[in-house]
């Protein structure tokens, strides 16, 4: 649990709740997708499965200059 999340709060909670899911995710999708590195699929399963309100990353690529998309 990150040092910031107060224990027995609402938001350390749902934290501990994305953990067990995102966990639970890469263990079902992992077998399936031998060809994602690791860290990317746990980086993936974390921005998908962030609770509403907390802050998503998303890789971009850029598809020509100025022009991103997921």
């Amino acid at each position: 649990m990150p040092k910031d999340a107060d224990p027995g709060s609402r938001r350390s909670e749902e934290l501990e709740a994305c953990v067990k899911r995102v966990l639970e995710a890469r263990d079902l999708l992992a077998p399936r997708l031998p060809d994602v590195d690791p860290g990317d699929l746990l980086l993936i399963l974390q921005s998908l499965l962030r609770p509403p309100g907390w802050e998503r990353r998303f890789f971009l690529r850029e598809i020509r200059p100025g022009v991103f998309a997921p």
